[in-house]
């Protein structure tokens, strides 16, 4: 005799139970998954059924069901998951939209021409003429012979052309269903598409959206979107969690409230504060009412050492810590050069820089795949295969990586940037090498009146890549917003959740308060959505312990939020030495 399933698993059931109707009954859906909801085993689940009740139909008539997935892991995953089934096509939105576009020359021709930041090279080109449409390695070009599209161009003229009713026709037949996994971060322009010309006219595929509007970390939209003629359901279960931290992910999210599925696993979820502080607390701009530098290092050592004393393993396997920290402690991570640069840590460790971003998300993923022998991925990371003829090709390619991977620990950001204009493997980002065109022209010496990122290029070719490097491993380990989604999706035993200042668009006393209050001004809403949303990222990541430590002064109301999260008995003030 079987037993009773979990709450989880009856939340989960129902769910399931009226998106496969909305299936049945060609209506477009949306499934809001909270954290730990099991968001992907409601998508696999889903095209299991539709392989089971129409795969073979689908095939007979040429069709397949498209799944577009927000990264190339999550793409992997859900292909396996269905054992790479040929009435189910899962791509990412940029292989996706490319695969369809890619047909229509002629249109994408024009296109490019009627694209406003595109007439000029197009013009120096000669025009148009027949050159072939390609997209590989993401950056922009044109010649007699062809055009390479840029990266974002993909998605762009993807959404422009589904304007067109034939193209809407043709995708139609093509897919006449189409799940979004993670729908709250696909491309605005893609979303836009859909909503203006499949789910307003109530037309089109059958869409299924996948995701939590809660989760969005990287766009500005926070709040859920009413999108027309889509049904919305909520999936309240939690797999995950233990119920002292669904407790308080109920509590912070209460429109969403979800279900447990083991009510008698025991754990805990816990909230300190550093209100005992009585010294010199620090107050700049981005880091109001902060601990001094020593005594932030000593309250996270004190936390960490009372944890320690009631049963938490900090073995890195067992337990997270994820930080919004003071950019002091970058000396201590390995990039003290690197923070001086900035005048926010945004824009260096959220890899804002353009300069920043193109070394921490392409070249450092090539060179950690090189490194490892996956060569496959360090050439989808580029944007495909390149062509190799002969054995002189492949040796050139690894002298070129060799001498990469050397620089990259002996020399300085300067010389790797030097070396990738030579190599091209990988080839400079647009706004990379228009900085580095920029100071060729001007000359070594910076001048009163350049713009401050240039000045910025400047002091980052001197100093050493290896603090790339670190920077790179503390973003991708230790803090929830790595642009990969590193930490987001991913769950551990335990974590430890450090609040503290000197984040520009993270003001964690500012939105405890507010999230008492409920009195939020216009100017500060975004900040309060942001902040709310990267707090539910890195809370809902544990299994059984979640400890949040706050290092600035936290008002009365601030203390009031944390205590009705938390519980009262579970908001401790850490005792603090001056």
């Amino acid at each position: 005799m079987s037993s009773e399933p979990s709450p989880a698993v009856k939340a989960a059931r129902k769910a399931q139970a009226r998106l496969a109707l909305c299936l049945a009954e060609g209506r477009h859906f949306r499934l809001e998954a909270g954290a730990g909801a099991g968001k992907t085993y409601s998508l696999v689940e889903a095209l299991k059924t539709i392989i089971t009740e129409k795969g073979a139909a689908l095939m007979h008539a040429g069709q397949q069901v498209a799944c577009i997935t927000y990264t190339e892991v999550a793409r992997k995953e859900i292909a396996n998951d269905i054992e790479e089934h040929p009435a189910i096509l899962v791509n990412t939105i940029h292989g996706f939209a490319w695969a369809f576009i890619s047909k229509f020359q002629k249109t994408l021709r024009e296109l490019v021409a009627n694209h406003v930041s595109r007439r000029e090279a197009v013009e120096a080109a000669g025009g148009m003429h027949e050159q072939n449409v390609e997209y590989s390695y993401g950056f922009f070009g044109i010649d007699e012979k062809r055009i390479t599209l840029h990266h974002d161009d993909v998605p762009r003229f993807f959404a422009e052309m589904l304007a067109n009713e034939k193209f809407q026709r043709i995708f139609k037949s093509s897919y006449p269903i189409l799940f979004i996994d993670e729908y709250q971060d696909t491309d605005p322009h893609v979303m836009n598409a859909f909503t203006e010309h499949f789910f307003k006219p109530a037309k089109g595929p059958v869409v299924g959206l996948f995701g939590d509007h809660w989760q969005t970390i990287y766009r500005r939209d926070y709040l859920l979107v009413d999108y027309p003629n889509v049904e919305g359901i909520d999936k309240g279960s939690n797999f995950r969690s233990v119920k002292p931290i669904v407790d308080v992910l109920n509590l912070l999210r209460p429109e969403l409230k979800q279900e447990v599925d083991d009510e008698e696993t025991t754990g805990e979820a816990r909230f300190f504060h550093c209100n005992a502080f009585t010294g010199q607390r620090e107050d700049s701009t981005h880091a109001k009412q902060e601990l001094p530098r020593e005594a932030l290092a000593q309250s996270t050592e004190r936390v960490k050492d009372q944890l320690k004393e009631d049963g938490w393993d900090f073995d890195p396997q067992r337990t997270k810590i994820l930080m919004l920290t003071h950019s002091a402690i970058a000396a201590e991570r390995g990039y003290p050069n690197l923070a001086k640069i900035f005048d926010s840590n945004e824009a260096f460790a959220k890899k804002e820089d353009a300069t920043i971003a193109f070394l921490a998300d392409m070249v450092e993923p090539v060179c950690v795949a090189y490194a490892a022998g996956n060569y496959g991925t360090m050439f989808n990371q580029i944007g495909g295969i390149p062509t190799i003829r002969k054995s002189a090709d492949k040796a050139a390619w690894r002298a070129d990586m060799d001498a990469l991977l050397a620089l990259r620990e002996s020399g300085t950001i300067g010389q790797v940037i030097d070396y990738l204009k030579s190599t091209k493997r990988p080839r400079l980002r647009d706004r990379v090498a228009e900085r580095e065109s920029e100071i060729a022209r001007l000359g070594d010496e910076a001048t009163e009146d350049e713009p401050n990122s240039l000045k910025r290029h400047r002091k980052l070719r001197s100093v050493q890549y290896s603090e790339l490097v670190e920077l790179v491993d503390f973003v991708n380990g230790f803090t929830p917003f790595a642009t990969q989604h590193s930490v987001k999706g991913a769950q551990f035993e335990n974590v430890l959740v450090i609040l503290s200042g000197g984040w520009n668009q993270y003001n964690w006393p500012r939105f405890l308060d507010y999230n008492t209050t409920g009195n939020i001004p216009a100017k500060d809403e975004a900040g309060y959505y942001r902040a709310r949303n990267l707090l539910y990222v890195a809370v809902s990541r544990p299994q059984r312990r979640l400890a949040v430590l706050a290092t600035q002064a936290l008002s009365r109301n601030a203390l009031a939020t944390a205590t009705r999260l938390f519980g009262q008995t579970n908001v401790i003030a850490l005792p603090m030495e001056v």
